[in-house]
């Protein structure tokens, strides 16, 4: 029966999932943020509320970007409103032509800086239905969403939170053992074991690494702001998890027709041996990329790979072979190669990761 801590740590594994996670930190930075801006006019309130329930991100550094940016572009597109409807005056038709222009300006300014397009929202409310002291009421909703804004970031610090970094790692981790299932997958098909790949590994591969880059977006802005008790990484494996993954599709390539089975008598075994030596290697990498630790070496891939080798080389003497067939082998020979020599590297960068 599980123990009250197994339970507790179950129960908090629970809680850090995203689609659990994020729906509580949102719940309580609105919580916050109504409270917070209880002081304010009660039309404003909303401006803290909404800015509360839509800056909470996946992580710290993402709630961190997406509340600096919010409450800049509302800065920016209230002193735009502010600034054509001082100047147009109150002719009827200043409302629409400050809507135009300051739609106009802010669009510009957010099509180069993407995180300022919450100006648009200011811009347009302030322009299309400016209040009787146009400067206070400003004023009232830039506060207000400062306030909903650095509620959400509260919330993400204070409420189960999770790096970006950290995030980064475990997608990154998910890769590399999906690339060592895919590995498997290609030999298999290469010895004739299974008739077609059905690309789930790969698939998975990619969706891994497409949510680490977007998580390494947002990691940036953690590692620039240590004041806040962030401590800073060292840099990313992205990339060369990356270089890797793109190695597999040499193994991919040639594993789309199989060997003969002539071929298939004399490298079956070796090929099922290497493909499991790298499958195991990339899956304790894995869990030192998740960890944060380092990772031992290939020596036990690289062992495989030279008994694969050597086979190889042997059966390229014998007569009976085809050209078809010794061609095949030599560039499967020099496929799997690539694989090793790039996941060598791999132990490197994780090695001098962790020691830097």
């Amino acid at each position: 029966m599980p123990t009250p801590h197994t339970l507790l740590k179950r129960l908090r594994a629970r809680l850090q999932q995203e689609e659990v996670r994020v729906p509580i930190q949102t719940a309580f930075a609105v919580l916050m943020a109504y409270f917070a801006t209880s002081f304010i006019e009660p039309e404003d309130i909303s401006w803290g509320v909404f800015s509360a329930l839509f800056v909470v991100q996946s992580s710290i550094g993402g709630t961190i970007s997406a509340a600096l940016g919010r409450i800049a572009g509302a800065i920016l597109g209230a002193v735009i409103a502010v600034a054509l409807i001082t100047f147009l005056g109150d002719d009827d038709w200043a409302p629409l032509i400050a809507l135009l222009l300051g739609v106009t300006l802010m669009s510009f300014l957010t099509a180069k800086w993407p995180l300022l397009a919450y100006g648009l929202v200011t811009v347009t409310i302030i322009a299309v239905a400016p209040d009787f002291r146009v400067v206070e009421g400003a004023l009232r909703k830039v506060l207000a969403i400062a306030i909903g804004s650095i509620c959400g970031m509260v919330a993400a610090f204070a409420v189960f939170p999770v790096l970006a970094r950290h995030s980064e790692q475990e997608y990154l981790a998910a890769a590399l053992r999906s690339c060592g299932a895919y590995m498997v997958e290609c030999t298999t098909c290469l010895v004739g074991d299974k008739a077609k790949k059905d690309r789930k590994a790969q698939d998975a591969i990619q969706r891994s690494i497409e949510r680490a880059r977007h998580m390494a977006r947002e990691a940036r802005i953690e590692d620039k702001t240590p004041a806040m008790g962030l401590s800073p990484f060292s840099r990313s494996l992205l990339p060369e998890i990356e270089r890797f993954g793109y190695t597999l599709t040499l193994v991919d390539r040639f594993s789309d027709k199989p060997i003969s089975e002539g071929l298939c008598r004399v490298h079956k075994d070796a090929l099922l041996e290497l493909a499991s030596a790298v499958g195991t290697h990339l899956d304790k990498m894995a869990d030192a990329v998740e960890a944060g630790k380092g990772c031992e070496e290939i020596d036990d891939a690289w062992q495989a790979y030279q008994t694969f080798s050597e086979r190889v080389d042997e059966s390229m003497e014998q007569e009976g072979l085809s050209i078809e067939d010794k061609e095949h082998m030599v560039a499967i020979k020099g496929a799997y190669g690539s694989v090793l020599s790039n996941m060598t590297e791999l132990v490197r960068q994780v090695q001098g990761r962790t020691c830097s």
